[in-house]
């Protein structure tokens, strides 16, 4: 009981504190502030926000008292001072309350610090908190200076936030304000919350404003908005104004706003009124949006008219969202009511979201409801007994994993091994493999897959130690039915790591390229390392490519030189071209360079064929190449 009292007091003083975190952004609200005076140093401020001995919400309490005391001149020390302090909520909270403080008395100083601060230092959050003030204390000069903020979502979010201001107190000068603005400025969200506050004020006033707004998005905004406004103090009016609305998609959203409300309110004056409606594509969307509304408050009742309301592909649809609602607040409940529903392509979908959902709050119940399901369910069932276990092992992976060993014998039990290690890895790469490689060899190939998938992720963190434990790993040969072909699994393994490797350090990951068995996957597996290597360093992947014999290999890393970083020098890549030893393979090179030279600059390339090393029938299919495709480059142009 004592600790239910402390924690009810400390949410009352958590409420009260940010209601006087309101009041402190807030000037007009705040007649009584006190004056500023001699402002606390950084010591204090360093004092303040130190934890040790004291909870949080008396800190919160000491930085009201220091930023009531703070002279707005200083705002800058302090904002400064406060960046070399460590962070935790009450720092948070004072340099959201030292902005408001310096926004009070400057806002365009405050502005442009919070727009010297970089996106790592919440700089669009700073620049927010400056706009709240100012548009609490002048909305009109704060609208004017947002056009100086650059980052589009900010601005837009900064508009809507000054726009809901303006229409508490004055909508109709706050939507001529608005449509003032270039086109640009104009943020649908501004509108929606215009509207939506005007329609708390004067719906019918706001009502045919809207309506005479010239058809856009914005107006589609504005009376979705209205609607949903309105719907919240008179709803029967609100849905006799949206009813006689033009067919098109701004009366149906508007239905659907003042029936989301009708839903928590009134759902049997909302189900009275779709009864009315005539059948079709339109009235299926609103059952849709309403009965999961419904659901959100009573379930049963929600699932009961839809059961007797609807039929076909629409009931399928309407139970789900009712299904899903009920999964999010009762799972139990929702199980019970599953159960009582024959329909397969419902419970196809249902089963696997209660799963996940069930399992997020109550891992042991979600369990043995997904154990219990009947065979008859076939896929959905074993799809929700892999949602349970894959939604556990992202938070206790080993004890998933020590489940999972004790059902080998289940179908699900590869499936099982490759999500648990998926989340595992992402968490422990190295804890992953061992729990991989510690797996049962025989049957379903589980053991060699969960090994590859780990290694596979342990390469994006460290590829040289995912790379030793491939090599050095026993690989299981008893895989029924074969997972790799021919090729064997290890070697695949080897080939995903040094891909991920080139993708950090291509020239590391070519050095090791010698460590694979020979063969197609080593090849492939090449070719993108090496791809990777020459966009990071082309420079250096040239002259390895130098030292290498001709061979296969050598022709092959030449053509992905010059597919890679050819077109940045296509005088060198002919060149490159020149040294491959295989002759079709030559051709096609000359080729693809020549096909890009002819249109920057025919001369130049007709020149370096003329000087080539090649046959005379080489050399007049060279020119041809050139001809056709400077042609092809003078005709785009």
């Amino acid at each position: 009981m004592l600790v239910a009292i402390l924690l009810a007091a400390a949410v009352a003083l958590a409420v009260q504190y940010r209601e006087i975190a309101r009041l402190r952004a807030t000037p007009a609200a705040r007649p009584n502030a006190p004056a500023a005076t001699k402002s606390p140093g950084p010591l204090s401020l360093a004092s303040i926000l130190n934890l040790s001995g004291k909870n949080e919400i008396e800190s919160m309490r000491e930085v009201l008292d220091f930023v009531d005391h703070l002279n707005p001149a200083d705002a800058r020390g302090a904002l400064e001072a406060l960046e070399k302090l460590p962070h935790n909520a009450a720092a948070d909270f004072a340099k959201k309350l030292i902005l408001a403080r310096w926004a009070e008395a400057n806002p365009l100083a405050a502005l442009a610090w919070a727009k010297s601060r970089t996106l790592y230092d919440g700089r669009s959050e700073d620049i927010a908190a400056v706009f709240d003030t100012w548009a609490a204390k002048d909305p009109k000069a704060a609208l004017a200076a947002v056009s100086q903020v650059d980052d589009a979502h900010a601005r837009a979010e900064i508009y809507q936030n000054i726009f809901t201001r303006l229409a508490a107190t004055d909508p109709v000068a706050a939507l001529a304000t608005l449509r003032s603005l270039p086109a640009g400025q104009q943020s649908l969200n501004a509108y929606g919350e215009v509207f939506y506050t005007w329609a708390l004020q004067d719906p019918k006033a706001a009502s045919l404003a809207a309506q005479n707004l010239p058809p856009s998005l914005a107006r589609n905004q504005a009376i979705q908005q209205l609607a949903a406004g309105w719907a919240q103090t008179d709803p029967a009016s609100a849905l006799a104004w949206a009813n006689g609305l033009p067919s098109g998609n701004s009366r149906t959203s508007a239905l659907t706003s003042v029936l989301t409300a009708i839903a928590a309110q009134d759902p049997q004056t909302g189900a009275t009124y779709l009864a009315s409606l005539p059948n079709g594509a339109a009235k299926d969307s609103l059952v849709v949006s309403f009965a999961d509304n419904w659901a959100a408050s009573d379930p049963a009742a929600a699932l009961a008219w839809a059961q007797s309301n609807t039929n076909g592909q629409l009931y399928d649809q309407t139970v789900e969202g009712i299904l899903a609602q009920m999964s999010e607040a009762n799972p139990a409940g929702a199980a019970a009511l599953l159960s009582q529903i024959s329909l397969a392509s419902v419970r196809d979908v249902a089963l696997p979201q209660l799963a996940t959902a069930w399992a997020q709050t109550d891992i042991q119940g979600a369990l043995a409801w997904a154990q219990s399901l009947p065979k008859s369910d076939g896929d959905a069932r074993n799809q929700a007994f892999r949602n349970v276990v894959g939604t556990w092992s992202q938070t206790d992976p080993a004890s998933a994993a020590a489940f999972v060993q004790t059902i080998p014998t289940d179908p699900n039990f590869r499936g099982l091994t490759d999500v648990i290690t998926q989340n595992w890895a992402n968490a422990d790469p190295a804890a992953a493999f061992a729990w991989a490689q510690a797996l049962p060899s025989a049957g379903q190939g589980a053991q060699a897959n969960a090994m590859r998938t780990a290694l596979s992720t342990y390469a994006n963190v460290d590829p040289a130690a995912a790379l030793t434990l491939a090599e050095q790993a026993t690989w299981s040969r008893n895989t029924q039915p074969p997972l790799d072909g021919n090729a064997g699994i290890e070697t695949k393994t080897m080939a995903n790591i040094l891909q991920a490797w080139s993708t950090q350090d291509g020239a590391a990951a070519a050095a090791r390229l010698s460590d694979m068995p020979p063969g197609t996957l080593a090849t492939n597996a090449a070719k993108v390392v090496l791809s990777n290597w020459i966009a990071q360093d082309p420079q250096g992947a040239s002259q390895s490519i130098n030292t290498m014999p001709a061979s296969a290999e050598r022709d092959s890393a030449i053509t992905q030189l010059i597919n890679v970083e050819g077109a940045n020098d296509l005088p060198t890549a002919f060149a490159w071209a020149a040294t491959i030893s295989n002759s079709a393979t030559q051709d096609s090179a000359f080729t693809t360079v020549l096909q890009q030279w002819a249109k920057r600059d025919p001369a130049a390339a007709s020149a370096a064929v003329q000087s080539a090393n090649v046959s005379d029938d080489e050399r007049a299919a060279m020119q041809q190449v050139i001809f056709q495709y400077s042609q092809a480059g003078a005709i785009k142009n």
